[in-house]
């Protein structure tokens, strides 16, 4: 509280401290809000829904839920590893990859898990046929964008292949405790995964394999070949499998 009457240069000096320490503290916020966007893009689209929606308590806990899973996986790539120079082929990995997120995300999926070669994406909403076909479309709309990507990639064109499977699966956080703290995952477990991993690891370049559930609820409206029933990786069932072609042409 200043005295009366007033001292200007008490003042002056008062607000000069305050617009000092009010710098000061816009520059940490400023700080905090870069550290929480470099965390954010590592974080699942849906861990980020959920937080909002509840921050004080998010709901990170696992529960079933019907869902597509797809998986995409670079082919040959230990082949490339021994014969790209490292940043060549992580620089082509990303352009590639950050075209695909685009298409993913359009399309309603999540990626929650990355490697080297490949990814996971989640799809998921309260209508299991919606999100069965719109995983199938963004499959094929990733075949077709590596073909347009490769055309501008002479040198090392790449091919993917793809695996879905569709069908319930346990979705939420999983938490692996250790010495150094605890480590988070979000994702989806179950045979549902695990089959369109393997189903990813059967296909041939620019094949998109689905499992039966995927092909039930496409109901013979996009274009498909009969594979046989296959005997996949750890799956003690041989699985009748289908190699999606095309999506339903338009009359």
């Amino acid at each position: 509280v200043l005295g009366k009457p007033v001292d200007e240069r008490e003042l002056v000096a008062r607000i000069q401290g305050a617009l000092t320490r009010k710098g000061e503290l816009d520059q940490r916020l400023k700080e905090l809000t870069r550290v929480q966007d470099h965390f954010a893009k590592f974080v699942p689209e849906a861990v980020r829904r959920l937080v909002l929606a509840n921050p004080d308590a998010p709901d990170l806990d696992k529960q079933e839920r019907d869902v597509t899973v797809l998986f995409v996986d670079i082919s040959g790539y230990s082949r490339l590893a021994e014969s790209v120079d490292p940043a060549h082929l992580n620089a082509l990995v990303e352009r590639y990859f950050g075209s695909f997120l685009d298409r993913i995300t359009d399309a309603g999926g999540d990626i929650n898990e990355t490697s080297g070669d490949g990814f996971m994406a989640i799809f998921q909403d309260g209508d299991p046929v919606a999100h069965a076909a719109r995983s199938v479309n963004a499959a094929l709309m990733l075949l077709a964008l590596t073909e347009a990507l490769n055309q501008k990639e002479h040198d090392h064109p790449l091919a993917i292949h793809v695996g879905i499977n569709s069908g319930p699966g346990l979705v939420g956080s999983t938490r692996f405790e250790g010495r150094r703290g605890t480590r988070w995952t979000f994702t989806a477990s179950g045979i549902v995964t695990t089959l369109a991993a393997r189903l990813a690891s059967a296909a041939g370049d620019g094949e998109i394999l689905a499992g039966p559930e995927t092909v039930r609820r496409l109901g013979g409206r996009y274009r498909m070949e009969r594979v046989g029933r296959e005997r996949l990786k750890n799956i003690t069932e041989a699985i009748e499998v289908h190699r999606i072609i095309s999506p339903p042409s338009r009359r």
